[in-house]
């Protein structure tokens, strides 16, 4: 396994677990009204948005190339941008009709 796939797993696994209290400290503030569409996509970019930095951690103590390891916590950061726009438009939905 590669360093970089080790950082990467690291990354997206302590994002998952602390994903998950971030999620709900934020549905205890602001209730989702999208369903589970759109629960899934606030789950998603809480945990991808959290992983990014584990991932640099981890990819620091492994070894990993600094651009190599910008790039994927940009990469991390972007998708978690477009999760959180995909939550918005299935949230803006509900709300509209």
């Amino acid at each position: 396994m590669s360093d970089w796939l080790m950082a990467v797993l690291i990354g997206v696994g302590i994002g998952a677990i602390l994903g998950v209290g971030i999620a709900r400290y934020s549905l205890a503030k602001l209730a989702i009204r999208g369903g589970i569409l759109a629960q899934v996509f606030h789950y998603l970019a809480c945990a991808l948005l959290v992983s990014s930095t584990p991932f640099i951690i981890a990819a620091i103590v492994v070894g990993v190339p600094f651009l190599m390891m910008f790039g994927t916590a940009i990469g991390f950061i972007a998708v978690a941008a477009i999760m959180t726009l995909a939550y918005a438009f299935v949230e803006h939905q509900t709300q509209v009709t």
